[in-house]
This record gives C-alpha cells, sequence and structure tokens, in this order.
C-alpha cells in the first residue's frame, strides 16, 4: 500500500490524489509503528495524527534521498573526464602528500584506507557522546553528522582551489560520511553489519593484490588482468550484499519487523 492510498484510509479530504513517483517511492509503514518526538497535527493542519505521521514517515525518506548524492557523484566523475582539470587535480592530490595518481594511491589508499584509520580514532568529544548511555539514539546519530559537517567545513575553508577537486570530493563527503561514521561509530545493527562488511572487502581486495598466490606479478598484463578480477569479484560481493541488506529494510518496512541477513555467509565465500 504505498503513502497516498494510506493518506485517503486515514481521512483525507475527498480521497488523496495518486502522486506517482514520490508515493511509490515511499514505503509504508502502519501509523502505530511511526512515532515523533513533537506531534505537530494541528500547527501543520493535518487532517489528523495518522495523517501526520504517514506524512512525516515519506518526509524523512525524502531528506534521506539519494538522488542529492547521485548529482554530486555524477558532477565528480564529469570534472575528472575534463582534462583541463588533471594538472590542478595533481597539484592539490601532491599538496596531500599524493604523488601518484591512480586507483591505488587516491582511492584505496588515500580516501578509504586513511577514512578507516580515522573512524578507529573518532575525536574525543565524538567518542564521549557515542559512550554517553543517557544520550538516545538519535542524538547520538544527529551529533555525529554534525561534527562530520563541521569538519568538512573547516577543510573546505581551508581548500585553495574552490571548485577543484576537493571541492567535488568534499560534496561527496558530506553525504557518504555521516552515514558512514554512524555505521562504524553507532549501535550494532545492520548498517553496523554493512559498513564493516564494505571494510573487510576493500581490505581482503589489498591483501589478496599484495598476495603471490592471488595475483601474477609475471608482467604488467597479466597483474593488471588479476588486479581486475579481483576487483570485479569484491564488487559483485558488495553488491549482492546491498541487495540483501535492501531487501531486508523493504521487508522490515511492511511487517514491522527487523530480520536479520546472514552477511557472513557472503564474507565466509572470499576468505
Amino acid at each position: 500500500m504505498h503513502f497516498w492510498s494510506v493518506v485517503s484510509v486515514c481521512g483525507g479530504r475527498g480521497g488523496a490524489p495518486h502522486k506517482p513517483g514520490f508515493a511509490e517511492g515511499c514505503s509504508w509503514r502502519k501509523p502505530n509503528t511511526l512515532s515523533s518526538s513533537s506531534c505537530r497535527t494541528e500547527m501543520l493542519e493535518c487532517l489528523g495524527d495518522s495523517d501526520f505521521l504517514a506524512k512525516l514517515h515519506c518526509i524523512r525518506q525524502a531528506f534521506q534521498n539519494p538522488k542529492k548524492f547521485e548529482d554530486v557523484f555524477d558532477e565528480m566523475i564529469y570534472f575528472l573526464e575534463q582534462t583541463d582539470h588533471w594538472d590542478s587535480t595533481e597539484m592539490e592530490l601532491a599538496a596531500r602528500g599524493v604523488k601518484n595518481i591512480n586507483f591505488y594511491d587516491v582511492v584505496l589508499d588515500f580516501i578509504l584506507m586513511d577514512s578507516f584509520e580515522d573512524l578507529e580514532n573518532p575525536p574525543t568529544s565524538i567518542q564521549n557522546v557515542v559512550n554517553n548511555r543517557w544520550l538516545n539514539s538519535s542524538f547520538k546519530e544527529t551529533a555525529v553528522a554534525s561534527s562530520c559537517w563541521s569538519v568538512l567545513k573547516q577543510k573546505r575553508q581551508q581548500m585553495k582551489i574552490s571548485d577543484g577537486f576537493f571541492a567535488h570530493f568534499y560534496a561527496i563527503c558530506e553525504h557518504v560520511s555521516p552515514v558512514l561514521a554512524w555505521g562504524f561509530l553507532g549501535p550494532r545493527n545492520s548498517l553496523y553489519d554493512l559498513c564493516c562488511f564494505f571494510k573487510n572487502q576493500v581490505l581482503f581486495f589489498l591483501k589478496d593484490i599484495f598476495d603471490f598466490e592471488k595475483v601474477r606479478y609475471s608482467s604488467i598484463d597479466a597483474l593488471a588482468e588479476d588486479l581486475m578480477h579481483l576487483l570485479i569479484r569484491r564488487t559483485e560481493l558488495l553488491v549482492a550484499c546491498l541487495g540483501a541488506d535492501t531487501l531486508r529494510h523493504a521487508t522490515a518496512c511492511t511487517s514491522g519487523h527487523h530480520h536479520a541477513v546472514p552477511t557472513p555467509l557472503l564474507e565466509a565465500k572470499v576468505q
């Protein structure tokens, strides 16, 4: 049952209009499974508490819409495809200690591994918030996100090129960093499992490409072929895990219950 059907059942004026696109994109949960710290039914002129909660559910999903992330990611890809930006990008990265421009040095080492190491040693202020048992999970998640955005704001202020590589990179981080930070630092739930699975796949891939028994160092072509094969293999596992997690969330939204996905089974296949 999509959102507008539920609004109609809850007492919409003459039946709510069908809104294709957004309506189908809102997975529905029964009103009694939803909650809000403040019920603003009258203030927002909703038809009733069920109407308020139903709309609130869709609004929450809209605020988490990945469309904006897709936009900034596409902008980054377009930026990197323009050869006239390559020299400035190389200078920006060199200033941060990345002297060789390739997938390993930029993506695997500088972006992913450095991020994983940072998350293993978060700022004391964040550790204090996350470990405070008197604060609820929602407040902690907001505090972690605010901290990420604050750090990114400081980094933006230090940029030498306002529309260069790091400007595009930080735009992506604004969407990704809060989710990953909360995934690793927050409660041990499905998001934590998913983040750990992602991290482990990156680590397994790195270990594989440095293993004589996993890749051929006999020639550049042979090594490149093996690297691509292993990268595709790990990517397929991540896609399978993401698909399983998405299905789990869809099931949870319709049933109101959470069912664990045996992600360790996926991981076991490649260890």
